[in-house]
């Protein structure tokens, strides 16, 4: 079993390939690499080699928007499933799934998650 913590001499990235850059091109691979918390080597290094970026991390107002987001979603979960019971409520439903499906999306906006149309 190969142990991780020494690296075996063929994995010890010791080749340097000087790259030019403009300075408006170094500070958008900088700024791309730093939104995907990775060195610029890392990036650079996996976009060469076409290897998958780790996922962008989300900021903490992002994270605590679809946090309330989904507390909103249950509330009106809970309306709808009141809705749905028969109980005696003066309510418009289409309106509240239209609404259900904005908070979604809004929700996925935020932690930059592709929205599928064709899922509900």
């Amino acid at each position: 079993m190969r142990q991780f913590s020494k690296k075996v001499k063929k994995d010890i990235r010791d080749k340097v390939i000087p790259v030019r850059f403009t300075a408006l091109e170094q500070n958008f691979v900088k700024a791309v690499s730093a939104k995907f918390n990775i060195s610029l080597s890392e990036f650079i290094r996996r976009s060469a080699l076409q290897r998958r970026m780790p996922p962008q991390a989300v900021a903490e107002v992002n994270r605590k928007t679809y946090q309330e987001l989904c507390r909103i979603g249950n509330n009106l979960n809970q309306l709808m499933r009141q809705l749905n019971s028969g109980t005696f409520l003066v309510l418009d439903k289409d309106f509240f799934i239209e609404l259900k499906e904005l908070v979604k999306n809004i929700g996925l906006n935020v932690v930059g998650a592709k929205i599928d149309s064709q899922t509900s």
